[in-house]
């Protein structure tokens, strides 16, 4: 099975439940792009599981959880304005 480009975006209110999601995804070799929103190659094995994993961390608590494949021509067209996330988490980290 070949990975491809995974995008996990999630909208969760709590801050518990929030932070574990990042953290499942970080589990699957995620990298964060935003503070809720996390990119990396799985494979569709890996999709599902990872998919399995949120949808038992969520449970019935308030949220939205969505997984996206995008091939490789798409995620080319991608056009990233402002400051890299990596760049603007690690001045919030300094104030």
């Amino acid at each position: 099975m070949t990975p491809l480009q995974t995008l996990v975006v999630y909208d969760i209110s709590d801050d518990e439940i929030r932070l574990r999601a990042s953290e499942v995804c970080k589990r699957f070799g995620l990298a964060r792009i935003q503070r809720s929103t996390f990119l990396g190659y799985l494979t569709s094995m890996q999709r599902k599981e990872l998919a399995a994993a949120l949808r038992k961390m969520l449970g019935n608590a308030d949220g939205n959880i969505q997984i996206f494949v995008i091939c490789r021509a798409d995620l080319a067209l991608r056009e990233v304005i402002g400051k890299p996330f990596e760049e603007y988490a690690k001045e919030e980290l300094l104030a």
